[in-house]
């Protein structure tokens, strides 16, 4: 990117660019586009786009660290942290082998494009990994048995989640993640890596109090595609959008996985979630009993499209049935009419409906009844 492209490029301007550019962040062939990707705020929380699992050339990632944070600029997210293995860099001839460079190098560039950068770390035994966030010394994490590294995260105040549950094998509660869990050193669980979601580990979460996470683990760069898309997003609601607010809400367990189309995540906020996004257009609809349909426009307000399996109202009303796709940002309009034994006058009536995609439990989707005001006359 010239400056002169930059000249128009809302919010960022010039002294953007060359701050980025001081900070060794290659502009070249840069995106000048955001993808807003709005995901409403619930009632008392700010809803945050996160990625808490991302690596980068100081591990085992193909990206420099300042890429993440322009990659995650474009994507829409709000917050993001570096999970770069604690004794594993296949880079080490090249880079400095040092667990908290990569965290040093991009934060002016995160602090520049407004993105929150949270200190971070994997470790691990064999084949089961931890990360780490909100670490103050990732030196002191290195080696070790899990446990042993496990008890000192614990006390730098880190929050813990386990990752990829299901990564080489079905998941199970192993015994090492058993013990590490009974003393209080895992807080959280990826119940979504990548593109793979681990639906017999769904179950752990209620049963164990565990704060989902959906995350990235990229290794490579983050192809634009992904924004919105394939990319997987942990939706953070928090009292702040900051690292105070994000660390809060993680320990409160106030989070949801978005992969794709499908959320996963506590039943009260996610119904929060789509009384936020989700509105009927208009106050009232004027109906004649026995007359002709009339169109009722429903909009969603957020990217997340919604997957409606719309059940019935009153016995009198009339109107689309079964499975009906809500994009994100769209609306979509559905007759009404009223049959002719309707009552007569102002009608406050109910639709039942299930959210395909809003799970709230294994084998269970979020069911909400949608309000129509109505007035029905001769």
């Amino acid at each position: 990117m010239t400056d002169e492209e930059a000249d128009d490029w809302n919010p960022h301007s010039r002294l953007c660019i060359a701050r980025l550019r001081d900070h060794g962040v290659d502009m070249t062939g840069f995106a000048q586009t955001r993808e807003l990707l709005p995901v409403p705020d619930i009632p008392g929380y700010r809803t945050l786009k996160c990625d808490f699992h991302l690596h980068t050339v100081f591990s085992d990632g193909d990206v420099w660290p300042t890429t993440r944070i322009t990659e995650a600029w474009r994507d829409g997210l709000d917050a993001i942290s570096f999970a770069d293995h604690s004794d594993y860099n296949p880079h080490s001839d090249d880079v400095k082998n040092d667990p908290a460079r990569a965290y040093e190098l991009a934060l002016p560039a995160a602090e520049t494009l407004g993105i929150i950068l949270i200190p971070g770390i994997e470790v691990g035994e064999d084949d089961l990994h931890c990360n780490a966030l909100f670490i103050t010394d990732s030196h002191s994490l290195r080696g070790g048995k899990l446990i042993e590294t496990l008890q000192k995260a614990r006390s730098q105040d880190a929050f813990v989640f386990w990752n990829h549950p299901g990564w080489k094998q079905p998941a199970e509660w192993f015994p090492l993640i058993a013990d590490a869990y009974n003393a209080k050193l895992i807080q959280g669980m990826e119940l979504v890596n990548g593109n793979s979601f681990y639906p017999e580990a769904y179950r752990w979460v209620e049963e164990k109090k565990l704060t989902i996470l959906a995350n990235s683990d990229a290794h490579e760069p983050v192809p634009q595609a992904c924004a919105g898309g394939l990319r997987p997003i942990t939706l953070v609601f928090a009292r702040t959008a900051d690292r105070a607010g994000i660390r809060e809400a993680l320990s409160a367990r106030r989070t949801a996985a978005w992969m794709g189309g499908e959320v996963w995540g506590d039943e009260s906020l996610l119904k929060m979630l789509w009384e936020a996004a989700v509105k009927v257009e208009g106050k009232e609809r004027d109906l004649k009993p026995g007359g002709p349909p009339v169109g009722v426009r429903l909009r969603n307000d957020s990217a997340i499209p919604f997957r409606l399996h719309i059940g019935k109202g009153p016995d009198w009303l009339l109107g689309v049935q079964g499975d009906v796709l809500l994009p994100g940002q769209k609306a979509i309009e559905g007759p009404l009419s009223a049959a002719a034994n309707a009552p007569a006058g102002r009608q406050r009536v109910e639709i039942e409906m299930e959210i395909k995609n809003l799970h709230v439990a294994p084998g269970r989707n979020l069911t909400v009844r949608l309000p129509l005001s109505l007035v029905l006359s001769q």
